[in-house]
């Protein structure tokens, strides 16, 4: 009995020195630039999701710090390129669903539908209507149209702007998402180079370890042709329609 109860206070003891030990490391795990960065002082938080964390943030220091010093900043043309290519394809999209709506309204006159056709053409018409009404009451003066911040349209460009640059200087694996290309392992290659100048420490070698095993990992989708184009969405052409049902 004595046994059993002195391995329980062992055990308890071990547990809470590993859960001080962790909150410590939380506190301040890393800094970059100098600038202490910590992690979520939740009970559930891991080392791997403080090691996400810490790697995000520097990510964005360390890329904005980039796109200074090599003049990447958005420009106010950029940004009114950007405005104008929205201004486009809101206009064709607001032209596609309304010819979409005539269409749906000649099927659902259809006497032959099946009721389970029926039901889903209805339920895109009514979601199509709502649309229609909300641009009416903008028109109209009702409702307030709701544009994308500038602040956001800079990052965007921003970012466009620094893969390019990014992928121009260090090469490596491109990744690809549903807007394009980005430059996964010069990117990477970006956080390895500061993590050697000092410029992000890590101060806990348990993050330090996760961190790098992020950085190291493969993209979800890979770029597998010969050169990427980094050309942004905005400077290409609107694709013509992209309304199925």
């Amino acid at each position: 009995m004595r046994m059993r109860t002195a391995a329980s206070v062992t055990l308890a003891a071990w547990l809470a020195a590993a859960a001080t030990s962790f909150a410590q490391a939380t506190t301040a795990p890393a800094r970059v630039f100098g600038e202490e960065l910590r992690c979520e002082p939740a009970p559930n938080d891991s080392a791997r999701a403080c090691a996400r964390r810490i790697l995000r943030i520097a990510r964005d220091r360390i890329e904005q710090d980039f796109i200074r010093r090599h003049g990447l900043g958005a420009t106010a043309d950029e940004v009114e390129a950007l405005h104008a290519y929205n201004r486009a394809f809101e206009a064709q999209d607001r032209d596609q669903r309304a010819r979409k709506l005539l269409e749906l309204e000649g099927r659902l006159a259809n006497a032959d539908l099946d009721a389970s056709e029926r039901a889903r053409l209805r339920e895109f018409h009514a979601v199509l209507v709502r649309l229609a009404r909300y641009e009416a009451d903008v028109d109209a003066g009702s409702e307030v149209r709701i544009d994308t911040p500038v602040e956001v349209l800079r990052r965007w460009i921003e970012y466009w702007k620094l893969n390019d640059a990014l992928y121009a200087r260090y090469g490596g694996v491109v990744g690809l998402t549903a807007s394009g290309p980005y430059a996964h392992g010069a990117r990477a290659l970006l956080i390895e180079r500061s993590l050697a100048r000092a410029e992000i420490e890590i101060l806990d070698p348990v993050i330090e370890q996760h961190l790098r095993a992020e950085l190291a990992a493969q993209p979800r989708m890979r770029f597998r042709g010969a050169v990427p184009d980094f050309t942004p969405f905005w400077k290409r052409p609107i694709p013509a329609s992209y309304i199925a049902p």
